[in-house]
């Protein structure tokens, strides 16, 4: 049971130093990984998840994906669903909440479009947020990994002690 707990706690910290690190490295690559405060996308994308989006041709685009856009409403770039496409002179979007009964009051240009939600995970929007904390950044990776240098530690020291002990005794 013991053994069980370790391993799981281990687990726990090695996927929070990957979400950590995976959220500081994505924009290196193209992508964007966001946090989801606005309930217009659910139930598809709760709250306090976090989303990444993949840079794409906005052409490749289709009704029933999920993109990321600057929008003239906010600065905060808008996460919603596409619900029709426009290819006139100029390719648009018509894009909604999924939890918004009306379509979104503007359509938006092929150019504005940052990309598409390729994956989502619930509640970690709220962990991304407090890593790029200065606390948080402490707290998530400079913690798990002084606990992970620390167990290792203490497994040399056994060790180091069972040794002792089978020379000491004449046992080995």
């Amino acid at each position: 049971m013991k053994k069980a707990a370790s391993n799981l706690g281990t687990t726990v910290l090695v996927i929070l130093i990957a979400a950590a690190v995976f959220t500081f490295l994505a924009p290196r690559f193209g992508w964007r990984v966001d946090a989801v405060f606005s309930g217009s996308m659910e139930p598809e994308i709760k709250v306090g998840s976090i989303i990444a989006t993949r840079p794409v041709e906005a052409e490749t685009m289709e009704v029933g994906d999920i993109i990321t856009f600057n929008s003239p409403l906010s600065e905060i770039p808008t996460t919603h669903r596409v619900v029709s496409v426009e290819k006139g002179s100029e390719l648009r979007f018509q894009t909604k909440g999924d939890a918004n009964e009306d379509v979104d009051p503007f359509t938006v240009p092929a150019q504005n479009v940052m990309g598409k939600v390729c994956f989502h995970v619930p509640y970690l929007g709220y962990v991304s947020q407090f890593s790029k904390t200065p606390l948080g950044f402490i707290l998530l990776l400079c913690v798990p990994g002084l606990v992970i240098v620390v167990m290792e530690i203490r497994n040399i020291r056994r060790v180091l002690t069972e040794k002792q002990v089978e020379g000491r005794y004449g046992i080995g």
